[in-house]
């Protein structure tokens, strides 16, 4: 069975990736620290937080030694620190200073790979520091970048080899490359491996030519070959054969289906007989990659989890989540337990991170249901449950259909959403989406005839934070109309009040729950003057327009090229951040 024994929570937001050494577990996050525990006890080590990254922290992966601890972050940076001692070894430079969404090293330790939200691959020699180039290191030849991918590459991964390098992108391609020297030459291109975008991928450290005591074909005395299991934001967990020679190919062996949402991450265990996976859908499950049937679903995580990883002696598997914690799981048979260490932080009891373990002998069938079709002429407050998921399949955010539905949210319900229950109580993390609702569910009820002008405020307190620029302009007219209303509804503080000088940045203390549309996406710290930038996206002036200034001309939420760069204030929701810390 698999049991909570204990967790994390030190991060200041959202964990983004969890990577375990022999003796220690790093954790990385959007706050822009990383931490180290020591496994086992689960203690801070005394050289930890290790801060030096001046932006969110995507990734972080140990040599395969455990000495060096390399992370890489939005600032356009790679550092390398000492696990131990938490010194910063050195700090590597993407060439172009783009932002860096995951790093990995080789096994042997040799090179250090990083993926861009540019779509560039850039290798180094772990020990020199210097880039690589088609001919060798930096002095006998030209360094370059390669060209890989079109689009933000969120997945690389060396094959156990060592020999050659896989990389996956958001538009969903991946792509097969010399894993020492990188050539800038493509060896296999798939066109369609996951179709919304490949978010993580990950060689088995024992299938096929990784185990040399596994038996080679005497027709094919050269045949070399490699497990790889990939994640995308199309739901699936997918297994392929990589064939490296004779030839290059890739083949689908399996889709696995149990996630109800994106899966951000996967990670096989050392020994290769489990592979762990994490959604959007707020649940991890662990399978047996050889038959691909689900061993267990963990759930209970109120929020995404974003990184899974297994400890190395396979004992333990990590969980990361939006919550800003980190949860270990006792991968055993039967209920063993080790006492959480004194003053280590608990949020949740263990009876309440429930762990559906799935018969090991059954094998995984998808499950169908037939949803009814979408009321036309209904009232919005006869809708039943089944009735509101069908409207979010047609909006198409069919993956959260599954909480809503444990969520019991019916037309009545639907109708009282609002951008903060949206977020906390639903876990629904991505702003857009966010938005998204509320605006289809403002479109509801002003095709109902029977709308008043009191719910016309509500709609418009519900929809706040997602007016669009245009609106912006005419802001204080509008404000002056239904500000009582509003206020009421959007200002209602979730902790101690913070009295702040005019023109000070506000601040509250770390047991304050500050709503995280307050926070800029790449400070993380409280907006004193938020503005609209072309992606859409809400962020600190000041902070944007550094991001600008240092030539990203990409969005810090999506990572696609901005517009324009133009920024437009957001007074609204200035004004609500300035009511609810109490300033003038």
């Amino acid at each position: 069975m698999a049991t909570l024994e204990h967790t994390i929570a030190s991060h200041a937001s959202d964990v983004n990736w969890v990577t375990f050494s022999s003796t220690v577990l790093a954790s990385c996050s959007g706050d822009k620290t990383v931490r180290l525990w020591e496994v086992g006890t689960w203690a801070e080590l005394p050289c930890s937080p290790l801060l030096g990254h001046s932006y969110p922290v995507h990734c972080c992966c140990f040599s395969s030694f455990g000495t060096q601890l390399a992370t890489c972050s939005t600032d356009g940076t790679i550092n390398l620190w000492g696990s131990k001692s938490g010194q910063r070894l050195t700090t590597l430079a993407h060439p172009r200073n783009n932002g860096m969404r995951t790093v990995s090293f080789s096994p042997d330790s040799n090179v250090l790979v990083a993926g861009s939200v540019d779509g560039t691959l850039v290798l180094w020699d772990a020990y020199t520091k210097e880039m690589l180039s088609p001919q060798g290191l930096g002095p006998h030849g030209p360094a370059v970048v390669i060209e890989a991918h079109d689009t933000s590459i969120c997945a690389c991964a060396f094959t156990p080899d060592g020999n050659f390098l896989l990389s996956g992108s958001m538009e969903g391609n991946m792509k097969l490359w010399d894993g020492r020297y990188g050539n800038n030459k493509c060896l296999y291109y798939l066109a369609e491996g996951h179709d919304l975008g490949v978010t993580c991928c990950v060689f088995s450290p024992t299938f096929g030519s990784a185990n040399p005591d596994n038996p080679v074909p005497e027709t094919q005395p050269r045949m070399q070959y490699f497990m790889l299991a990939s994640c995308g934001a199309d739901m699936l967990v997918k297994l392929w054969d990589v064939h490296v020679s004779p030839g290059y190919d890739m083949r689908l062996r399996v889709n696995l289906q149990g996630h109800s949402a994106t899966v951000n991450a996967c990670a096989f265990s050392p020994d290769g007989k489990r592979l762990a996976s994490g959604s959007v859908d707020r649940a991890a499950i662990v399978w047996n990659p050889l038959t691909g049937e689900k061993l267990y679903m963990l759930t209970g995580h109120p929020r995404c989890v974003t990184t899974v990883a297994f400890s190395l002696d396979g004992m333990y598997l990590a969980t990361g989540c939006m919550d800003r914690t980190v949860r270990i799981w006792r991968l055993a048979d039967g209920p063993a337990v080790i006492p959480v260490q004194e003053g280590a932080s608990k949020t949740d009891s263990q009876t309440e991170m429930l762990v559906d373990v799935q018969d090991a002998a059954t094998p995984i069938r998808t499950q169908e249901t037939t949803e009814p079709a979408q009321p036309k002429s209904k009232p919005l407050s006869d809708w039943s449950v089944e009735e509101v998921c069908s409207w979010l399949r047609g909006k198409g955010l069919e993956h959260h259909v599954e909480t809503f539905r444990e969520n019991e949210i019916d037309g009545n319900e639907l109708k009282q959403l609002t951008n903060e229950t949206l977020s906390k109580d639903l876990g629904i993390a991505a702003l857009g989406q966010r938005n998204k609702i509320l605006r289809g569910i403002k479109a509801l009820q002003e095709s109902e005839s029977s709308s008043t002008s009191g719910q016309a405020q509500a709609n418009l307190a519900a929809l706040a934070s997602a007016l669009p620029p245009q609106l912006m302009q005419n802001l204080p007219a509008l404000v002056s109309t239904f500000a009582p209303s509003l206020m009421a509804n959007m200002a209602q503080s979730t902790g101690p009040t913070v009295t702040t000088s005019k023109g000070a940045t506000p601040q509250a203390s770390s047991d304050d729950k500050v709503p995280d549309e307050y926070l800029c996406p790449i400070s993380r710290e409280i907006m004193v003057d938020p503005v609209i930038a072309s992606d859409g996206y809400t962020y600190e002036r000041k902070s944007i327009e550094s991001w600008l200034q240092k030539g990203k001309m990409t969005s810090p939420m999506t990572n696609a090229l901005l517009p324009n760069m133009n920024l437009t204030p957001n007074r609204m929701l200035k004004m609500l951040i300035q009511r609810h810390f109490g300033g003038q």
